[in-house]
């Protein structure tokens, strides 16, 4: 009779990530399994996970974080094959024994740098980043963030608690994160480093009289929806392919436990764009007329709409807007149009089983010949291509 691989998953479930993993996972095993899986009988917002006690587990395979000095050591001991979340420079350094097992981690860097194109785009020219000290997943959100805003030429300013130290009671710290978003030049284009530190910004805006998205943007990270859909208001967000993250971490361990694979392996999870919800939904350009324009063709992304719709909503004539449109955003009124239809595009592929003729339809392209040209143009991939790169398995 065949052995039945054991595995432990010490992934938090409270989080969106962690639950896009696992659904990944999941889905993996129920394909290609079966698979006994062990997950902690309780879970802690800290991760303090850990290996079953009592030294007679006998896994064949563990997905999931190395936190502490004392779980890495129960991971090394255990003589599994192992993948790591969001292993340290440290921890990968060479001479460190978990440089050796395999790693699952989001591409946060590439989704700092996205946030900031958002904002970018929506004219923003003041930003802030609001993250945990310490953490290393909020410390690369903000270093691609910044990265990408000092490559046009723009500060960022960064708030979080002081390295090293525990992290204060969201009672104690709310003052002092009020105090700092008072201090702050707006309309303010804000990234938080995840969703739980989005929901905090809202609320210390709220406190400080500021309001949202007018003075204040904000876009969180993770994209946890219920979390997202519960905050006031409603927290956008830059979503991760967690769940093709998942399974292709569970491909690699079952790899891993067959022999069929014998080097560690690095799979990043990309970041897909961001879910614009209320806490974002503005744009920040002094000019009204080109606000007014991008404001209906945002507000129409789904639809047929032409250059000259735009101009008659601006409230000017077609050649002074577009002149007004590339000094403000550096782009014509058709461009910004085209780029409204296919962000809907892409999320239509990712999130929807709609065939491709009715996508080019709802996205507000004529036919698809006239998407899929456009598509694979600025993508450098066909539709098809798009839609299997952002599904799982």
């Amino acid at each position: 009779m065949p052995t039945v691989p054991k595995v432990a998953l010490l992934i938090e479930m409270h989080a969106g990530y962690g639950r896009g993993v696992l659904r990944g996972i999941a889905r993996y095993a129920h394909l290609h399994g079966p698979w006994v899986i062990y997950v902690p009988a309780e879970e802690l917002p800290s991760v303090t996970l850990s290996l079953p006690k009592g030294g007679r587990w006998e896994g064949s395979g563990m997905i999931g974080r190395v936190l502490s000095e004392r779980i890495a050591g129960e991971v090394l001991s255990a003589g599994i094959p192992v993948i790591g979340m969001d292993l340290s420079e440290e921890q990968l350094a060479p001479g460190n024994p978990l440089s050796q097992i395999s790693e699952l981690r989001p591409d946060s860097r590439a989704a700092g740098r996205m946030v900031a194109e958002y904002f970018l785009d929506r004219g923003f020219r003041h930003f802030a980043f609001c993250g945990y000290g310490g953490a290393i997943w909020s410390r690369r959100r903000e270093e691609g963030f910044c990265q990408r805003l000092a490559e046009a030429n723009f500060s960022v300013s960064v708030y979080q608690h002081r390295r090293g130290k525990p992290r204060p009671a969201w009672e104690r710290e709310r003052p002092q994160m009020i105090q700092w978003l008072q201090s702050l030049s707006y309309p303010l284009g804000l990234m938080a480093c995840n969703d739980h530190r989005g929901r905090q910004v809202l609320e210390a805006c709220l406190l400080a009289g500021l309001d949202v998205p007018d003075d204040v943007a904000v876009v969180g990270a993770d994209d946890d929806r219920l979390l997202c859909d519960l905050s006031n208001p409603p927290l956008s967000s830059i979503a991760f392919n967690a769940e093709k993250g998942g399974y292709q971490a569970a491909e690699v361990l079952a790899g891993l436990m067959a022999g069929r694979i014998m080097e560690p392996q690095r799979i990043l999870v990309e970041p897909l764009g961001v879910t614009e919800r209320y806490s974002s939904d503005v744009v920040a350009v002094e000019d009204r007329h080109v606000a007014r324009a991008l404001r209906f063709i945002r507000d129409n992304a789904r639809c047929s709409i032409r250059v000259e719709d735009a101009v008659a909503q601006s409230g000017i004539g077609r050649r002074a807007l577009e002149i007004r449109f590339q000094k403000a955003l550096g782009r014509s009124i058709r461009d910004e149009i085209q780029r409204g239809h296919l962000a809907w595009a892409k999320r239509l592929l990712t999130e929807t089983e709609l065939p491709m003729t009715k996508i080019a339809e709802y996205s507000g392209f004529n036919s698809l010949s006239y998407l899929s040209n456009v598509f694979h143009r600025e993508s450098g991939v066909t539709l098809a291509q798009y839609r299997r790169q952002t599904r799982p398995g």
